[in-house]
């Protein structure tokens, strides 16, 4: 009985010998994106082994080649990771800096058939048009247009959805919050010249800040909701806070962009980008009520706040639901965060509709 269990035993460890060998020996599946995460991987260890090699100020970038990474030991060559010689790669990682977050971002090409894409890239290639429902060329920027469906966007591992609201003149992407936050008060300070506690509307005046922004600070420090890998994408913006009238005619942003609030990680849309996603000629002022005609943000059925007051009232603001309307900043209406995201971010999969959105990294 012993020799026969010792045979058993010797045949045993010899099969899982030759597994070994075999498992050794056998190409992996070719994996680009998967390769991708490798040298952010690798990239991000020789980081952490040099601290002091990161960039420093915010909007500051580093890169690392592929060659180094391989050379150093962070990462072994695709063709040994893949036992496959025919493979031959050339690429770099860059890692930046943004408001004290590091986003790591790969620039790969394997061959002529592999090769690191852009999201704008695949934006352009899925959705640019001249006419109907679409992404437009606007001066030096890209915004989508009409009732648009296919700029549903996710990054950082998260399932929390984002809409793309355009790409703006320096390559980053503006996102707007596809679920937003419930009945938040806009402002509810004494207003002097209403006297009474109706609020007051400037989004921040002589340093003081309204309500809504002291909640859209508190919410970007909610970590649930906003961690560090999501934090990583993110890039200050010079946020845009000045008051309308009910018949200014603007869309290009000349209006509200005559206030501005620097290094601003989270906002609030403005009147004159809900304007300008509309394809009805007859959006012509603050409350056309055709503004709400071939218009994406008019699906949504929550009441949504702008950064916007109203010029002639300073304890109204501009909210939309819709179309534009306004409210005494004292009421609830929901909450909805809009925001900036690197200009280095690349596509992954998917199509930008709601149940396939677009994946980048």
């Amino acid at each position: 009985m012993i020799k026969i269990l010792g045979i058993v035993a010797a045949v045993f460890v010899l099969l899982i010998i030759i597994l070994f060998a075999i498992s050794a020996c056998t190409k992996k599946k070719f994996d680009f994106y998967k390769l991708q995460d490798t040298m952010i991987a690798g990239a991000t260890s020789y980081y952490q082994s040099k601290p002091d090699d990161l960039p420093r100020e915010d909007g500051d970038t580093r890169t690392i080649a592929l060659k180094k990474l391989i050379s150093e030991g962070f990462m072994e060559e695709p063709s040994k990771i893949y036992k496959d010689n025919s493979i031959s790669c050339d690429g770099s990682v860059t890692v930046t800096n943004n408001n004290g977050y590091y986003l790591y971002s790969p620039s790969l090409t394997c061959g002529k058939d592999h090769r690191t894409q852009l999201l704008v890239d695949k934006l352009l290639s899925d959705s640019l048009v001249e006419s109907g429902v679409g992404l437009y060329e606007v001066g030096d920027q890209y915004i989508y247009k009409g009732e648009v469906t296919n700029n549903f966007v996710k990054f950082a591992g998260q399932n929390k959805l984002f809409r793309i609201m355009r790409v703006n003149e320096d390559g980053t992407y503006r996102l707007f919050e596809h679920d937003g936050i419930d009945t938040e008060v806009w402002d509810d300070r004494f207003n002097p010249s209403k006297m009474t506690a109706a609020g007051i509307n400037d989004y921040v005046a002589n340093d003081l800040s309204s309500r809504i922004k002291d909640r859209v600070k508190q919410y970007y420090n909610d970590s649930t909701v906003w961690p560090d890998k999501v934090k990583a994408y993110i890039v200050t913006q010079n946020l845009c806070m000045g008051k309308r009238t009910e018949d200014d005619i603007t869309k290009d942003g000349s209006t509200e962009c005559q206030l501005v609030l620097a290094k601003q990680q989270l906002g609030l849309i403005n009147v004159y980008e809900f304007m300008q996603a509309s394809l009805d000629n007859n959006c012509n002022s603050t409350r056309a009520i055709s503004c709400q005609n071939y218009n994406w943000y008019a699906n949504y059925r929550d009441r949504i706040w702008t950064v916007n007051g109203d010029a002639n009232d300073s304890s109204k603001v501009w909210y939309m639901y819709q179309t534009i309307n306004v409210s005494s900043a004292s009421a609830y209406h929901s909450m909805y965060a809009v925001f900036n995201i690197s200009d280095k971010v690349t596509y992954v999969t998917g199509d930008g509709t709601e149940g396939n959105p677009y994946v980048i990294r």
